[in-house]
């Protein structure tokens, strides 16, 4: 064969191999199924440490509430919390709404306050892909001289629904609370006030609703009463959901602790973390300060989970938690807020959380072109058993944000019922 020819059909082979070559590295190196995806830009270093702050917050009410209540369930937002609280203290040069937000991790000194409004948006962009819930109303006194500036700020630039109210008149302002929450949350609200001080100046409701969606459904035709064992004592049956599908899973011998992780619509994903029985209380801290451990080491894992359908509720009086937190100058009546009213009358802030989650059978469709990667792994994952998951007893529930990988709600299972 001519040279040229030869030269010719050896750089035709050489081709060859190499788009052979390609395609077996592609497929090769085409990365499993992945539900933690980043942001494409990093967050400045004091948002980071803002987001870091607010970890920690969330980390001391959690444990707060455990002590308080170890035997209720707990669901709450220390996003909607520390955003609803950030919301006073922006607007206001008032020295204790200063040291609130430094509680906060919030310095007005490090960041600008067009940072702080970004971070509020993060709420309003879930609602669009989500379904969330969520807002603030701040009840004021009107037999106080007020800063105007300040409430128009709260109501028109931050999104706080202000309503004047007497607070002398503890029963009629009980029942306009009662009424205005109820009609914002479009749900019936009792007692939201139990005990209204005279000298209460703002009384601020912050409240989030947020029904999970699956990205893939549990089986409704599985769905069947079981025991759910709340302790040694006390079995209650409750409807347990069952499905079978790919999901990150964790087990933790160190931490006697079993996780797993599920999408839901939206970028959100629920994650289930299951102490192993009779743990003490240590042993359920130690689970709680490494948890982000066991969120981020997971495998994904062909697993048969079996868990109760969830609507549990909390209600949260911010002002007897806050003490705990070492936030104490802002809830007595010498608490200076003149940077709010005019006068120097005693002056209190109330402030409640109300949080819920509902998780039923309900998912969305799955786009096959979008989860290719997750089908082929799937049938390939049949050949082997699923590792069973049973949620029939008190666990934890933290809702994540899957685009910043941050907590919107944290919880704890005690009774589905």
């Amino acid at each position: 064969m001519p040279r040229g020819r030869v030269h010719f059909a050896l750089s035709l082979a050489l081709i060859y191999c190499g788009l052979l070559n390609s395609i077996f590295c592609k497929t090769q190196t085409t990365p499993k199924w992945d539900i933690n995806p980043v942001l494409s830009r990093r967050m400045p270093p004091h948002l980071q440490k803002l987001e870091a702050d607010n970890d920690t917050l969330a980390h001391k009410l959690l444990d707060a509430l455990l002590r308080e209540s170890p035997r209720k369930n707990i669901i709450f937002s220390p996003m909607s919390i520390s955003t609803s609280l950030a919301k006073l203290s922006l607007e206001n040069k008032s020295a204790v709404f200063t040291d609130l937000l430094k509680d906060l991790g919030l310095d007005l000194k490090d960041i600008r306050k067009w940072d702080v409004h970004q971070l509020f948006q993060k709420l309003h962009q879930l609602d669009r892909n989500i379904e969330l819930k969520h807002g603030d109303i701040l009840f004021v006194d009107k037999n106080r001289k007020m800063d105007s500036t300040f409430l128009h700020k709260l109501n028109n630039t931050l999104d706080m629904k202000v309503h004047m109210v007497n607070f002398q008149d503890e029963e009629r302002t009980k029942k306009q609370i009662d009424h205005h929450v109820a009609e914002k949350m479009q749900e019936n609200i009792d007692e939201l006030a139990t005990d209204l001080d005279p000298h209460t100046l703002l009384f601020l409701v912050n409240y989030i609703l947020f029904k999970g969606i699956w990205e893939k459904a549990f089986q409704a035709n599985l769905t069947q009463k079981e025991d759910f064992f709340v302790d040694e004592k006390t079995i209650v049956p409750v409807d347990m959901m069952k499905k079978t599908e790919l999901m990150i899973y964790k087990r933790s011998e160190e931490l006697s602790a079993t996780m797993v992780k599920m999408l839901c619509k939206g970028n959100v994903s629920a994650v289930l973390v299951l102490p192993d029985v009779r743990q003490s209380e240590s042993a359920l801290q130690e689970i709680l300060s490494k948890r982000a451990e066991l969120m981020n080491s997971g495998d994904t894992r062909l697993v048969h989970i079996v868990m109760p359908r969830l609507k549990i509720s909390s209600r949260i009086n911010l002002r007897n938690l806050f003490p705990v937190l070492g936030i104490e100058n802002l809830l007595t009546p010498k608490a200076d807020l003149l940077g709010i009213t005019k006068d120097h009358l005693p002056a209190i802030l109330e402030a409640v959380h109300e949080a819920r989650v509902e998780m039923s059978e309900e998912g969305v469709a799955v786009d096959a072109a979008k989860h290719m990667d997750q089908k082929a792994a799937l049938s390939k994952a049949w050949t082997a058993s699923p590792i069973v998951v049973k949620f029939n007893r008190p666990f934890f529930l933290f809702v994540q944000n899957e685009k910043t990988q941050k907590e919107l709600f944290v919880g704890k299972v005690f009774n589905p019922k």
